[in-house]
């Protein structure tokens, strides 16, 4: 079993309550935030027959959502339509040394403040995902989970998230205001999130995009691919194909 799996299993349960579907599904709902996919998907098992699908797309409509959600750790088969996105997870082994990771040492990390990290939010997430959204999913998250915020000059300069369980720490939303890159602020945040996993005795790692530039910084500093998520969404149920 890879012990990142578990970790993130324990992070969905902090906002979703999962009940077995079908064979092959376990939904996942967020009653709070109900519009986000990741808190409201279903998790696959094995490749769902078509009528599973069917069924699974039924309650969707039923509940009120446009959208449906699937995930797993092995890509499907038969789709129904769907594209597949994949998420890497990239853990950083015990044996790296960080002490020469470039840092900024003007930049000063504490958590933030709540009004400013919600602005700062705003300015990246706003235009991807609604300003309504962006300020719902940030306050909900800020109930269970331990945000770090990166500070110079007084102002808040990157932010991301922590949680941690069975023996990991998993760092994510990590966002640096585009008006301060290539000042290694994410590369001092991840450097200080790292000293306190090991010190605390827990092995970081993050989740990121195959297709993200980030992803190429992350290797570089000494992360390794571990595991990988498979996702399948849609939004426009008239793209299904469900013959």
């Amino acid at each position: 079993m890879i012990q990142t799996r578990n970790t993130d299993s324990a992070f969905s349960l902090l906002f979703s309550v999962p009940t077995v579907f079908s064979e092959h599904l376990t939904k996942h709902e967020d009653n709070q935030l109900r519009d986000k996919y990741d808190h409201n998907s279903f998790i696959y098992s094995g490749q769902p027959s078509l009528e599973e699908f069917q069924r699974a797309l039924a309650y969707q409509k039923a509940r009120g959502d446009s959208f449906i959600k699937l995930e797993g750790y092995e890509p499907l088969e038969h789709t129904f339509g769907m594209e597949q996105e994949e998420t890497l997870t990239m853990v950083l082994p015990g044996d790296v040394d960080f002490s020469s990771w470039k840092v900024n040492p003007d930049i000063t990390i504490q958590a933030p403040d709540f009004a400013q990290l919600e602005q700062h939010e705003l300015k990246y997430y706003g235009p991807l995902y609604g300003e309504d959204f962006t300020v719902r999913n940030n306050r909900r998250l800020r109930e269970k989970l331990t945000y770090h915020g990166a500070y110079l000059g007084g102002k808040l300069v990157g932010s991301c998230y922590t949680y941690s369980a069975g023996g990991y720490t998993c760092m994510d939303s990590l966002v640096v205001d585009e008006d301060y890159r290539h000042r290694y602020i994410a590369t001092t945040l991840i450097k200080y999130l790292a000293e306190t996993a090991r010190r605390e005795g827990n092995v970081l790692y993050l989740h990121a995009d195959p297709e993200d530039t980030p992803k190429d910084m992350y290797a570089r500093m000494g992360f390794q691919t571990t595991d990988t998520v498979y996702e399948y969404l849609c939004t426009d149920f008239s793209t299904l194909k469900l013959d």
